[in-house]
C-alpha cells in the first residue's frame, strides 16, 4: 500500500536535494556574511537592516582584493600582518591559518609539499584522497625511526575543513591531478573527477 506513496517520496527527495543543499548553503553563507557587519551597523542605527551586512561585507572582500593586487595595497596588508605578528596570541592563531591558507590555496611552498596523494585511511584496503602539507615534525621522525608525511584529509563536501593524518613516506602515493581537480573531486564525493586522468600508476614515495 506505501510503496508507490513511499517511492515518490524518495524520488522527489533526491530530484530536490541539490537545490535543497544550495538553498542551505546560501543561507549559511548570508547569515554568516551579515552578522560580520550587521551588527555594527546595528550599533550605529538602532535598529537591524537584513542584507545591509552583507552587501557591505561582499563590497569589502572586493576593495581587499582589489587593492592586495597592487604593490601599494599589499604593502598596506604586509604592514598590518606585522602588527598584527606582535599581539600575543593572536599572532599564533593569525600565523598557524595563514600557512594553512598559504600551503592549501596559495600554493605557496614546494611542489611536493601541495600534491595530492591516496593514503590507506581509515584501515587497510579503504583508500582517502589527501595533500601533503610537510614533512612530519623532527621529533615525530626521531621517535619512529620513519620518515614520516603531514597529510591533511579534506572533509566533504567543505574541504576548508578536516584533519591531520601523520603516514609513513613509504605508504603515501603520489597524484599527478592538479590539486584544483583534487579539491572538485572531493567535495562532489567523487562525482567530479579529473577531466585528464592518467594512464600511468604513480609510483610509491621512497622512504
Amino acid at each position: 500500500m506505501w510503496q508507490k506513496p513511499s517511492a515518490y517520496f524518495f524520488r522527489g527527495l533526491i530530484t530536490l536535494l541539490p537545490l535543497l543543499v544550495t538553498i542551505w548553503l546560501l543561507y549559511f553563507m548570508f547569515t554568516f556574511l551579515d552578522s560580520i557587519l550587521g551588527n555594527v551597523i546595528y550599533l550605529f542605527l538602532g535598529h537591524p537592516i537584513p542584507g545591509v551586512g552583507f552587501v557591505v561585507t561582499i563590497a569589502l572582500i572586493f576593495l581587499v582584493g582589489y587593492f592586495a593586487t597592487y604593490i601599494f595595497g599589499a604593502k598596506l596588508f604586509q604592514l598590518g600582518e606585522e602588527l598584527i605578528c606582535r599581539v600575543p596570541i593572536v599572532k599564533n592563531i593569525y600565523s598557524a591559518a595563514k600557512q594553512i591558507n598559504d600551503v592549501l590555496f596559495i600554493h605557496k611552498g614546494t611542489d611536493e609539499f601541495r600534491r595530492a596523494c591516496l593514503i590507506e585511511y581509515p584501515r587497510k584496503g579503504i583508500w582517502s584522497v589527501g595533500f601533503v602539507t610537510s614533512d612530519a615534525a623532527e621529533e615525530i621522525e626521531a621517535k619512529v625511526s620513519e620518515k614520516m608525511i603531514n597529510i591533511f584529509i579534506a572533509n566533504t563536501p567543505t574541504p576548508a575543513t578536516g584533519f591531520l593524518v601523520i603516514v609513513p613516506a613509504r605508504e603515501v602515493i603520489l597524484l599527478d591531478m592538479k590539486i584544483d581537480d583534487a579539491f572538485k573531486y572531493v567535495v562532489s564525493g567523487g562525482v567530479l573527477k579529473p577531466s585528464h586522468p592518467t594512464n600511468e600508476m604513480p609510483l610509491k614515495k621512497e622512504h
